[in-house]
C-alpha cells in the first residue's frame, strides 16, 4: 500500500538523518584537515588552498573566485620576493610527495619529485631566498614516530636538521629544543623563522637557537586544534590565526597581546597574510562543522579582508558541490514528514468519537 510505502520510506531517511549525526559525532573526535595558506600576489590576486577537495583557488583582482588548480593537497602557500607562488603535494598525501610553483605571469610548473625516501613531509613547509626547503620531519620513516625535528633541505638534496628532537616542549638550541606540532611558518625581517607550535609560537634562528614568544601558551586546544598560520610584519609584529578559539591574534614585540578580529560561532581563522597595512584571512567552518566542507555541503571556507581601520569586508566564499542537491533532499524529506504528518493527524480524527448532539 502506498501508506506502506511512505512509512519505509520514512525509516530510511530516519537512518540516513541518523548516519548523518555519526559523522557529526565522529567529526569531534579527529583533527581539522584544513590549509592555512593564503597569498596576495602582485597583481593583488589572492590564492588559497583548500584541503577538502585539494584545490588551489584564485581570487581576480574584480572579485571572481576560480578554481585555478586541482590535485594539489598544499596545507601551506608561500610568496617569494620573485613574486612566484610555492606549495606542496603533502609527502604523506601520496607515495611521493612534490614541491611545485605558479610563476608570476601565472604559469605552473612543477619544481621537484623528490624520492620516496625525501625526510620532509612538506606539511609545513617554507622556503627561503637560496632556495632551501625548510619542514618537519617524516613520522612514516623509522624511529621517527617520537620526534618532531625542523629540517633543512638545499636545491643539492643535503639534508640538515635544525632544531628538535623527541617531541614536547622546550627552549633551546639545536637537539636541546624540542617542538610538539609545527603548522604556519613565516620569515621574519631578521632572517630568523617563526612557526605556530600547538598552542605556542616560537622563533627559530638559522642557529637552530628556539625561543618562545609571548611569554607562553597564546590559546588553548578545542576539539584538538590550536594555532595554525601565522605572518610578520617589517616592525616585528606576528598575527596568528588561532582556530581553537575563533580569532585573530595580534602578538606584538613587546610581548602583549590583542585579539584584531573574532569569527563568530561557526567559523574559525586557519591562514593569514599581509599586504601593506591590510590582512587577509582565510577562515573555515570550526569542528565539529568542518566535515561538511569534506561532504561538499554549505558554505565551508571563505576569505576576508580586515583594514587598517578595523573594517572587515567578505571578498569570498567557497560552496560545496553537493550544496544544491542536499537543499533539494532536505526540501523533499521536510515535505515528506509534513505530509506524514497530515496523513496521521486526519486518521486519528477520523476515529476520535463524534460528540453527540442534543
Amino acid at each position: 500500500m502506498w501508506y506502506m510505502q511512505i512509512l519505509r520510506f520514512r525509516s530510511f531517511t530516519v537512518i540516513v538523518l541518523a548516519v548523518f549525526a555519526q559523522c557529526l559525532f565522529c567529526a569531534e573526535n579527529v583533527r581539522a584537515h584544513e590549509g592555512w595558506g593564503i597569498v596576495v600576489d602582485r597583481q593583488g590576486q589572492i590564492y588559497f588552498s583548500d584541503i577538502p577537495t585539494n584545490t588551489i583557488w584564485r581570487i581576480t583582482r574584480d572579485g571572481k573566485l576560480e578554481a585555478f588548480l586541482h590535485d594539489k593537497h598544499s596545507h601551506a602557500l608561500i610568496l617569494s620576493e620573485n613574486g612566484t607562488i610555492y606549495g606542496t603535494h603533502e609527502h604523506h598525501a601520496a607515495s611521493v610527495g612534490g614541491v611545485w610553483w605558479i610563476a608570476p605571469d601565472g604559469g605552473f610548473s612543477d619544481v621537484f619529485t623528490p624520492t620516496a625516501d625525501f625526510p620532509l613531509n612538506l606539511h609545513p613547509f617554507i622556503i627561503d631566498r637560496n632556495g632551501n626547503i625548510y619542514s618537519t620531519n617524516s613520522i612514516s620513516f623509522p624511529n621517527q614516530s617520537d620526534k618532531t625535528t625542523l629540517l633543512k633541505a638545499t636545491p643539492g638534496g643535503d639534508v640538515t636538521i635544525l632544531a628538535g628532537g623527541i617531541r614536547g616542549f622546550r627552549d633551546g638550541r639545536g637537539g636541546e629544543a624540542q617542538f610538539s606540532g609545527i603548522d604556519g611558518m613565516a620569515w621574519a625581517a631578521d632572517g630568523s623563522l617563526y612557526v605556530t607550535d600547538g598552542v605556542y609560537v616560537r622563533r627559530v634562528a638559522m642557529d637552530g637557537t628556539v625561543t618562545t614568544l609571548g611569554g607562553g601558551a597564546l590559546t588553548s586546544q578545542s576539539y584538538g586544534e590550536d594555532l595554525m598560520g601565522l605572518a610578520v610584519t617589517p616592525s616585528g609584529s606576528v598575527y596568528v590565526a588561532d582556530y581553537s578559539q575563533r580569532r585573530v591574534l595580534q602578538l606584538m614585540p613587546d610581548g602583549n597581546t590583542r585579539t584584531i578580529l573574532e569569527t563568530g560561532l561557526f567559523w574559525s581563522p586557519t591562514g593569514i597574510t599581509i599586504v601593506g597595512e591590510e590582512l587577509y584571512v582565510l577562515e573555515h567552518l570550526r569542528m565539529p562543522l568542518v566535515i561538511l566542507g569534506d561532504l561538499g555541503i554549505g558554505a565551508y571556507a571563505r576569505v576576508r579582508k580586515i583594514s587598517p581601520d578595523g573594517t572587515v569586508e567578505k571578498i569570498a566564499t567557497v560552496w560545496g558541490r553537493n550544496t544544491l542537491t542536499s537543499s533539494i533532499v532536505l526540501l523533499a524529506i521536510g515535505a515528506l514528514f509534513i505530509f506524514v504528518w497530515r496523513v496521521r493527524r486526519r486518521r486519528n480524527m477520523s476515529r476520535s468519537p463524534r460528540t453527540a448532539t442534543a
